[in-house]
């Protein structure tokens, strides 16, 4: 096991985040049980438990949010401590198959938890508030990626060993992209276009933002009356996607402009 400074700081992000998943999961599953048959002062105490249920979904994506990046600069942190490491990848491949999965579930988890606060929000904005139990559902389903993480951090992290890894420059060395030999992923990102990290988030988002309406528009056609209260919100959030695709248009060219990809 190799640990640094950034290592333990991951693993108490995720730790902290399970714990505070499971207290508002206990709440949510309260909620949902006890929603239908509520009246009066029983429904407006499950509303409270339920508005803290949303305000812990806020934390635990914030927590998601703030584990890409940190979980990057862990990963690079840890080069130096794995021999023929020259970028990330050698330390991916010290940590296989448990890194891949690690991130790759570190990604899946902030989309998941970004939909479930996109459905609340627009929840929020309906008449009614009708989806408070499919919400809370919801969230105690999403509970099992919060301890998988935890536990695919563990595994990655306690499981690393200095093993000698092979260079990225070998493995990549004939890789190519469309007419562009871009070699290493990584190198190419983190290291010769980092500006590409803004376009991949902002067209990410975007793209998240487009999938989590259509599948809320789906769910809601359910609902009697909503509907011309629904299209000014998805008007709003058409617009979002569109500044960001923007954006995100805007860190290609600016990047392209800095350095031209067929110098790669």
């Amino acid at each position: 096991m190799i640990v640094n400074l950034y290592v333990a700081v991951d693993l108490a992000i995720a730790l902290f985040a399970l714990v505070v998943g499971c207290f508002a999961a206990l709440k949510a599953y309260r909620v949902e049980e006890r929603i239908k048959g509520a009246t009066g002062d029983q429904r407006y105490a499950l509303e409270k438990d339920f508005y803290l249920v949303s305000t812990v979904g806020w934390m635990t994506l914030g927590t998601r949010i703030l584990a890409i990046p940190l979980f990057w600069i862990t990963v690079v942190s840890l080069i130096p401590s794995v021999p023929g490491a020259m970028c990330e990848f050698g330390v991916f491949q010290a940590g296989a198959p448990w890194s891949w999965a690690d991130l790759g579930l570190k990604l899946f988890t902030m989309f998941a938890f970004g939909g479930w606060l996109f459905y609340d929000i627009m929840n929020r904005k309906l008449r009614g508030s009708t989806m408070m139990a499919s919400l809370s559902r919801g969230f105690v389903l999403l509970l099992p990626l919060l301890f998988i993480d935890a536990l695919l951090d563990i595994a990655f992290f306690g499981g690393l060993k200095p093993l000698v890894v092979p260079c990225c420059m070998v493995v990549y060395s004939n890789s190519t992209v469309g007419l562009f030999n871009v070699g290493c992923p990584f190198c190419f990102i983190t290291y010769k276009y980092p500006l590409l990290w803004g376009v991949i988030a902002a067209y990410g988002v975007s793209a998240a933002l487009v999938l989590w309406s259509f599948l809320f528009s789906r769910s809601s056609n359910r609902m009697p009356g909503v509907k011309t209260e629904l299209n000014p919100l998805m008007n709003k959030v058409l617009l979002l996607c569109i500044v960001l695709a923007v954006i995100g248009t805007f860190l290609l060219l600016l990047q392209v402009g800095l350095g031209p990809f067929r110098n790669v």
